[in-house]
Formats: C-alpha cells, structure tokens, sequence
C-alpha cells in the first residue's frame, strides 16, 4: 500500500472543499475525474471561526468564489438564506445548487460585512483545479523539508531568480515518472547553459531516491527527498508524476500531471519562451 499524506487538501472531495485533515494516498494521474456537480472553490476551517461564520482558508484562484471576490482569510457569515456555523452547512447549501446558479454571500473581512453574489460552477478534477489555483501564481518561494538526493540543493526558488525553473514531482513506483524523466534530463542537458533548471522531488527516502533516479537516467540539476511532504503540500501535489514550469519571475506558467509525450513539444516551446524572456 503506498504511503499517504495529510494536509488541508484544496481539492477535497466535499463540493465547498473543507480543510478537514484527511489522508491522501498519491494517486495515479490516469484516475477518472470528479463528477460534476457544483462547485465554489474554497477550501474552509473545518472547525468554523468562533462564534460566527465558517472562515475561508483558501480561495481557489479562477473560482467561483475566488472570482466573486472571496478571498483568503474571508469569514463567510452567510450563503443564501442560513448563517453557517460549520463547513457542511455551507457544503450542503452549494450542493442544493446546479452549476450557473448565483448564490448570495456575505462575508466578514477585517471588521466589515461584505455582501458579494457567486455564480457556481462546475466541480473540475483535481488536476484542472491544480491548474486553476497555481497557473499564473507565484511559485512557494521556500524548498522546506528536503534533502539532498544528488547536486545542490537551493534554499529555495529565490537563489534561482532570473532562470528558468522545472520541479518534477516523482516517485521510483511511477511508471509515467520513469518515462518522462528522459525527456526531462534531456531538457536539461540542452538548456541548461541557458539558464534552465530541473529540480526532481521524491517522498521516497534518501537511499531509495537515489537507486530511483539512477535507475531512471535522471540528470537533473537537482534531485531531492521530501519525506515530510512539506514542499509537496505546498504545491499542492496530489497525483505523479506532476510536473510545474516556473518563469525568471518565480511564476507558475504551466502544470502538467500524468506523462503525455504528445504534450513535449508544446512543453519545450513554453521553455525557449521563458528562457529568451529578459531577467527580471
């Protein structure tokens, strides 16, 4: 049984998305998608916000919520007709709801009521909603938890500011990570000297990580364990492989998860863009 992971998953199967702390095995990026149903986009305290309201831990950008004007750190203190105390009375008042409904808000943000009216949405699966929350957001600017598998290991993206920079998230059970790491290595070798960086993050310990990329051909510049799940939770990783593109600036500009050589050439197109893009 492969190991899980616990965090408060954005990508929740609840059709407001809670931030109760379940576990999540890695799945495989073939997996069916989620049904749809109607969706807000946020994920929410499980345990409320005291004594009123439900508070929004985060937004999913592009949301419906987020694009009503939610956002993190928000208090909702009422959707349509009730005054939720709990994450499931908002969850069930969505779910009340098709897709394309308007439902009213009212949230409390910094002392203030803030009334705002959201048009759901269809509930997307966990990859488009990666791609929702992260495409065109800044990077996590911190590595935390790793350790050094083979090459030097960065703080963070922030000593590689001004180069381009892919982190491929695998494991040495992934078939598809083994099949893309070559095209990976390759990208490496050939753009390097341009100012590209590949990064490869494993959960797999040191020992076996290492045996893993060896086996895989890899040559990142970079290759490192992240046991504690701490940068994985932090990009929101929840299928493997899943691979983010990130600009000079530190700017998510493509996710791709799951392996589909049909998709390099577009890839690699993304990558001259980025690497003939000036520094900042």
């Amino acid at each position: 049984m492969r190991r899980g992971f616990r965090f408060a998953s954005i990508t929740a199967l609840a059709l407001a998305m809670t931030s109760a702390v379940v576990t999540f095995p890695h799945r495989d990026a073939t997996a069916q998608p989620s049904l749809r149903r109607s969706w807000l986009g946020v994920e929410l305290d499980k345990g409320g916000a005291g004594s009123r309201g439900v508070r929004v831990n985060h937004a999913v950008r592009s949301s419906p919520a987020w694009n009503a004007g939610v956002r993190d750190g928000d208090v909702i203190v009422r959707i349509a007709d009730i005054e939720p105390a709990r994450a499931d009375e908002i969850i069930r008042e969505v779910s009340n709801h098709a897709p394309g409904a308007v439902v009213r808000l009212v949230l409390l943000r910094s002392g203030e009521e803030v009334p705002l009216r959201a048009t759901l949405g269809a509930l997307p699966d966990g990859d488009e909603m990666l791609r929702l929350d992260k495409v065109g957001a800044p990077a996590p600017t911190s590595f935390k938890g790793l350790a050094a598998v083979s090459g030097p290991l960065p703080v963070g993206l922030g000593e590689l500011k001004g180069r381009v920079v892919i982190v491929d998230f695998w494991a040495t059970w992934c078939l598809a990570c083994r099949m893309s790491a070559p095209k990976l290595t390759a990208w490496q070798s050939r753009f390097g000297a341009q100012g590209l960086t590949v990064i490869g993050i494993t959960d797999d310990p040191v020992p076996a990580a290492l045996q893993g990329a060896e086996s895989f051909g890899m040559r990142y510049a970079t290759v490192a364990s992240d046991e504690s799940y701490a940068t994985q939770r932090a990009f929101g990783v929840r299928a493997l492989p899943t691979v983010f593109i990130i600009d000079k600036r530190g700017v998510i500009r493509d996710v791709s998860v799951g392996f589909d050589p049909r998709k390099e050439a577009q890839m690699e197109a993304l990558l001259r863009r980025l690497l003939a893009e000036p520094a900042p």
